[in-house]
């Protein structure tokens, strides 16, 4: 008996990812017709998977990042508040 020939469709919400996917690889190959219960437990399991697949973010390759901004890397960093030290007045030769 496998751990999975009892599970319920509620306990599909608390299940990980790959648990999710070894529920659905279970009720998959198995050789009898399911019952009701596990039919529906299948295809919930499917659905939760398609969900978790669907909120995975896309990785973007370094060549689509954009650096498109008004002015230069200084004047942005200067802006949120990381001027440069003429943005606080000290010009050089002085000591801190």
């Amino acid at each position: 008996m496998s751990k999975w020939s009892n599970i319920e469709v509620a306990d599909l919400q608390v299940l990980t990812d790959e648990e999710l996917r070894e529920v659905v690889a279970f009720f998959s190959t198995r050789q009898e017709p399911l019952s009701q219960r596990e039919a529906d437990v299948l295809s919930d399991a499917r659905d939760s998977r398609a969900l978790l697949d669907s909120c995975v973010s896309v990785e973007h390759d370094e060549d689509e990042y954009d650096e498109s901004m008004d002015g230069d890397h200084e004047s942005a960093l200067a802006s949120a508040g990381w001027g440069t030290d003429e943005d606080y007045g000290c010009y050089g030769g002085e000591e801190y």
